[in-house]
């Protein structure tokens, strides 16, 4: 039969008492004497090396994401690069990329618990550049989403797909002036549509950089030059 404590060492317990009542019981006596007046203390102990856990792991594997791409109106693209793209683009070693497929401009297909996806997304800033057909092209346009690719794409990168290769359309800029722009690149039938694994309907390239990751953006820019000239 397990120890039991008189009412005054239940009151005041000492660590060499403990000890030698202890000594005087079998191993499951030992083990239901310390549950039934020490639980307390062992699961306060497993809730703090829980959080320690916790806290070496979430700062050991967090990610931050800086760059934020989208398939829209497909739910096909290569989902590696979600994990690659942090080293081609020589992210931080928590900085990372996420690009996000599924998405859609016909509201039937798009709504979740809070809304339409597409339109909190990119409410959200969580837009750098998406990958559409010419409905999501128009639908970005028409929210406002996309930069001019004139005043955003490096030259390096502009001179080598061309204006035959611009689409072009009516913005609203900044200021609220209704102005021409080149709001897309036709990727149809470049290497860029096969290293990103889209498919077929998907062809064009928009351009809205709302994180303001400047650097990142930049090595995006040499990584679709690189690919172009392969």
């Amino acid at each position: 039969m397990a120890y039991t404590d008189t009412e005054q060492e239940a009151v005041k317990k000492t660590w060499a008492g403990e000890k030698a009542k202890l000594s005087q019981m079998s191993f499951d006596e030992k083990l239901e004497y310390i549950w039934a007046y020490y639980k307390l203390h062992i699961l306060v102990i497993l809730l703090i090396l829980g959080a320690i856990t916790w806290g070496v792991h979430h700062a050991m594997t967090y990610v931050e994401y800086r760059i934020y791409g989208m398939v829209i109106n497909s739910s096909q693209f290569n989902e590696e690069l979600n994990d690659t793209l942090h080293d081609t683009l020589k992210m931080a070693k928590h900085d990372g990329v996420n690009i996000t497929a599924d998405l859609y401009t016909d509201e039937s297909a798009n709504m979740g618990g809070y809304g339409n996806r597409l339109d909190i997304y990119v409410m959200s800033g969580q837009l750098d550049f998406a990958f559409t057909d010419q409905a999501g092209v128009d639908y970005l346009v028409n929210m406002g989403a996309i930069r001019d690719l004139k005043e955003t794409v490096p030259d390096y990168l502009l001179s080598q797909w061309g204006d035959d290769r611009l689409y072009e359309a009516s913005v609203v800029g900044d200021d609220g002036k209704t102005y021409s722009g080149y709001v897309a690149v036709d990727i149809s039938d470049s290497k860029i549509h096969e290293y990103f694994g889209l498919a077929d309907n998907i062809n064009y390239l928009v351009i809205a950089d709302l994180s303001g990751s400047e650097e990142y953006m930049d090595n995006f820019y040499k990584l679709l030059y690189e690919i172009e000239g392969e």
